[in-house]
C-alpha cells in the first residue's frame, strides 16, 4: 500500500499543473507594468517576433505531432465544418447582437461604453483565433486535428465574411457611425491576413507534416522527449502578453468606466458557461450521432 503524499506536495503539484492559467495571469501583469516591451511596434517588435514567430512555432509543432491520416480525415469532416462555421459566423453574432440591442434599449444614459458594444460585435464576427484554439484544445486533451482544420477553414473564410458582416450588424444609431463609416482600402488588410496565414500557419504546418512523413518514429520520440507541446503553450502566453501590452499601451482598458468593466466580466463569464453547455449538445452532431 502506497504512502499518501503530504498535503503540501499535493498542493504544489496542483499549482504546477495549472501553470498555463498562472502564466496567463503573469503575462497580463507584465503587459500592465511593461507595456512598451511587447506592444505592437514595441521593443521586441511583437508584430513580427510573436505574431509570426510564435504562431509559426505553434503550427510547426502541430504539423510534427498530428498524423497525416487524422488531419486529412478531419479536413473532410463536413458535419464538423458546418456545425463550427455556422456557430462561429451565424449563431454567436446573433447571440451577441441580441445582447447589444438589449443593452442599448435599457442603457439610455450610456453607462456601458459604446466602444465595448462595438467591440463585442467585431469579436463575434471575426473567425476563430488562429493559435489559441489549437493550443487550448491540445492542452485539454481534445482533438487538435479537428481544431486545426476548423482554424484553417475559418481564417480562409474570415476575410471575405467579417468586413461586410460587421458593418451590417452594427446598430443603426449615430454613436456607432465612427466604426461603420470607415472609407479604407481593404487591399492591404487582405494582403496582411493572407500573408500571415501563409507564412505563420500553412508553411510551418506543411514543413511539420513533411518532416513527420519522412521520419514518423523519430519525430514522435523527439516530441515526447523534449515535451515540445509545452513550447506551443508558452508561445500562447507570448501572444497573450503582446495583446495585453498593446491594450495597456494605448490606454484602452484604463479608459473604461466601472460599469463597462463589470459588464465585460459578467458577460464573459455568462457567455463562457452558455457556450460550454452548448458544446456538450453539439458534440454528437459533429460526430454524426443523434
Amino acid at each position: 500500500m502506497s504512502t499518501p503524499q503530504p498535503a503540501w506536495k499535493r498542493i504544489a503539484l496542483f499549482i504546477l499543473h495549472q501553470w498555463l492559467i498562472i502564466g496567463i495571469g503573469v503575462a497580463c501583469l507584465l503587459g500592465y507594468f511593461f507595456p512598451n516591451v511587447a506592444k505592437h511596434g514595441g521593443i521586441i517588435r511583437s508584430e513580427y517576433s510573436i505574431l509570426y514567430g510564435a504562431v509559426a512555432i505553434v503550427f510547426l509543432i502541430s504539423g510534427l505531432s498530428i498524423p497525416q491520416d487524422k488531419l486529412v480525415r478531419q479536413l473532410f469532416n463536413w458535419r464538423l465544418h458546418l456545425l463550427v462555421q455556422v456557430t462561429s459566423f451565424l449563431f454567436i453574432p446573433a447571440l451577441v447582437l441580441a445582447v447589444v440591442h438589449a443593452i442599448l434599449a435599457s442603457d439610455k444614459t450610456e453607462r456601458i461604453d459604446r466602444a465595448v458594444l462595438a467591440g463585442y460585435i467585431f469579436t463575434a464576427c471575426i473567425p476563430t483565433t488562429i493559435a489559441s484554439n489549437v493550443v487550448m484544445t491540445r492542452s485539454a486533451g481534445g482533438d487538435d486535428a479537428a481544431a486545426l482544420a476548423e482554424v484553417l477553414i475559418a481564417n480562409i473564410l474570415g476575410p471575405f465574411v467579417t468586413a461586410g458582416w460587421t458593418v451590417t450588424l452594427l446598430p443603426a444609431s449615430k454613436e456607432f457611425d465612427v466604426w461603420r463609416d470607415q472609407d479604407e482600402d481593404l487591399t492591404a488588410m487582405y494582403r496582411d491576413v493572407f500573408k500571415q496565414l501563409g507564412l505563420a500557419v500553412l508553411l510551418p504546418l506543411a514543413v511539420g507534416q513533411f518532416v513527420r512523413f519522412l521520419w514518423p518514429k523519430k519525430t514522435g520520440h523527439i516530441l515526447q522527449k523534449y515535451k515540445l507541446a509545452k513550447l506551443g503553450s508558452f508561445c500562447l502566453l507570448l501572444m497573450i502578453w503582446s495583446t495585453f501590452s498593446s491594450c495597456f499601451a494605448t490606454g484602452a482598458l484604463q479608459g473604461l468606466s466601472t460599469e463597462s468593466i463589470v459588464f465585460v466580466v459578467l458577460f464573459n463569464i455568462a457567455l463562457y458557461l452558455f457556450l460550454t453547455a452548448a458544446s456538450a449538445f453539439e458534440q454528437p452532431l459533429a460526430a454524426g450521432r443523434s
